[in-house]
């Protein structure tokens, strides 16, 4: 998978983990999603950024309506695995690597949160 389309799936995902996630706290807040929300909408707007217009998605996904926690740990998994994709790939630029590393980490944090949550 070329480096460009995996970044763009890796923030497709990532924009629909983060309005699930929303919609979560909108249902019943609790400070340690919010936390993660905070890191979320950062890390998006972080990785939006590493994309040219062209290369950025033009919609938002149609997220389809309440989730739990499970679903919600799910997804991580997903996002997890698309941000070991992202990382094989040979013509990682050596500025984006890092970053993707640390994206990556904050993916597993809201999973350990997520778990709290669900605990």
């Amino acid at each position: 998978m070329p480096l460009r389309r995996a970044l763009v799936a890796l923030l497709i995902e990532f924009e629909t983990s983060l309005e699930e996630m929303e919609n979560m706290q909108a249902r019943s807040p609790t400070p340690l999603l919010y936390s993660v929300l905070v890191r979320r909408r950062r890390a998006a707007m972080t990785l939006r950024s590493r994309l040219s217009r062209k290369d950025r998605p033009r919609r938002r996904s149609q997220f389809s309506g309440p989730s739990g926690v499970q679903h919600l740990l799910a997804r991580e998994a997903e996002l997890l695995r698309l941000f070991d994709v992202a990382l094989a790939e040979s013509r990682v630029e050596p500025e984006l690597a890092p970053l993707l590393r640390s994206l990556r980490a904050e993916v597993e944090q809201a999973r350990i949160t997520l778990r709290q949550i669900s605990a």
